[in-house]
């Protein structure tokens, strides 16, 4: 009888374990459907975006978009961003932009000084008039040549506002805001349709880049080196993955989902949901190699570069810590003051002997003790001695 009990366990255990294999199998397959039952059709994700500034309405298979104060139909168009098609001239002069500003930022940004604080502003001013452009233009839009000038005109502006003194600061802490936006952005792009695919749920997307753009600013501020070291690692990664993907994916890559995260645009609605982001996996590799090599080369700029990112300013966050961090040397000391000492000599070599300061105590006690005595000058007490 004991035998046979135990015999049954040890089946029932070989069992177990395989139909444990099935029923999750099962159940993944039962999501998979459950997911493209709920979104099968681009009508039925359109009414899931649930934006406030439109009624949408499908008939005969045309879907048709309403503003809800107005009552009139919204036009809809392409969801240009200057970002061109195919290897075009737009797409040509994107790669070269992203590759132009992405390695030297990847490589050496620490050491760039005020060209690293010019590419900041730079992009930052790109990224901004970039958003600003695809969502305000109507459904006519503009070419995607005149956009892409206009937006990287901009972005010489911003640059060179960076080189000047007064940009300094702000290129500094623009560094690290962009360094964490950059980090952010490409963890929303993991996944196909963003991180948070829920459209009821779009703005925890935005609520992570902003988090990861304020924790890089606080950094920046805290520990200015290690902010600095990330955010040009971070900035460099993004551009430079971009670049990539641009090469290899064309705009079906990391350029339609940027477009997918950003573009809310109201006369765009049917093209930017009804086409998602669905990005190919060389994509998803191409975005997670570049988040994962972002500390490596922040790691490797701070082994190549041991000095300050800028010369030290009063002004300049890092120069709270900088007699902390780099104690200056005797003889910089001495070239401060216009010495000519040699560093290893004391300042002053001249002995002075105890008696030369008491001299003139014992004049007037002499002077005391005999006032019909004329007194003596402290040049003449010294010329006698």
């Amino acid at each position: 009888m004991v035998v046979s009990i135990s015999c049954k366990c040890r089946h029932s255990q070989r069992l177990f374990l395989p139909r444990l294999a099935i029923a999750a199998l099962a159940f993944s397959l039962l999501q998979g459907a459950m997911a493209q039952t709920t979104y099968s059709t681009a009508t039925e994700q359109l009414q899931r975006l649930q934006d406030p500034n439109v009624i949408i309405s499908s008939s005969n298979g045309t879907t048709i978009v309403y503003s809800p104060l107005t009552g009139d139909e919204i036009p809809q168009g392409l969801a240009t961003d200057g970002s061109g098609s195919g290897f075009s001239l737009c797409a040509i002069l994107w790669i070269v932009f992203s590759f132009t500003l992405g390695i030297p930022l990847m490589l050496a940004g620490f050491r760039g000084w005020r060209l690293t604080t010019g590419v900041a502003l730079g992009v930052s001013i790109t990224l901004a008039s970039w958003s600003v452009f695809v969502n305000t233009l109507d459904n006519v839009g503009i070419s995607d040549i005149i956009l892409t000038v206009l937006v990287l005109g901009l972005f010489a502006l911003g640059f060179l506002f960076g080189l000047l003194e007064v940009g300094r600061m702000a290129g500094v802490l623009q560094l690290g805001i962009q360094g964490g936006l950059a980090v952010g952005i490409r963890i929303v792009l993991l996944r196909s349709r963003l991180l948070v695919p829920d459209a009821t749920a779009f703005f925890v997307n935005w609520l992570l880049i902003g988090f990861c753009g304020l924790a890089c600013a606080i950094l920046v501020v805290w520990k200015q080196r290690v902010g600095l070291l990330l955010g040009s690692a971070s900035v460099g990664t993004f551009l430079c993955s971009l670049g990539t993907d641009l090469v290899v994916n064309q705009q079906s890559g990391m350029s339609r989902g940027l477009r997918y995260l950003i573009d809310r645009n109201r006369y765009h609605v049917v093209d930017t949901t009804s086409n998602g982001y669905f990005p190919p996996t060389s994509t998803l590799v191409i975005i997670a190699l570049s988040i994962a090599l972002t500390p490596a080369f922040a790691f490797a700029q701070h082994k190549l570069f041991k000095g300050h990112f800028c010369p030290v300013h009063h002004d300049d966050i890092e120069s709270l810590h900088a007699s902390k961090e780099f104690p200056v040397d005797e003889e910089s000391k001495h070239k401060l003051f216009g010495d000519d000492t040699p560093p290893d000599t004391p300042l002053s070599t001249t002995p002075i002997s105890t008696a030369s300061h008491l001299r003139p105590l014992d004049d007037l006690r002499a002077q005391a003790a005999n006032p019909q005595k004329a007194p003596t000058s402290t040049a003449d007490s010294h010329g006698t001695s």
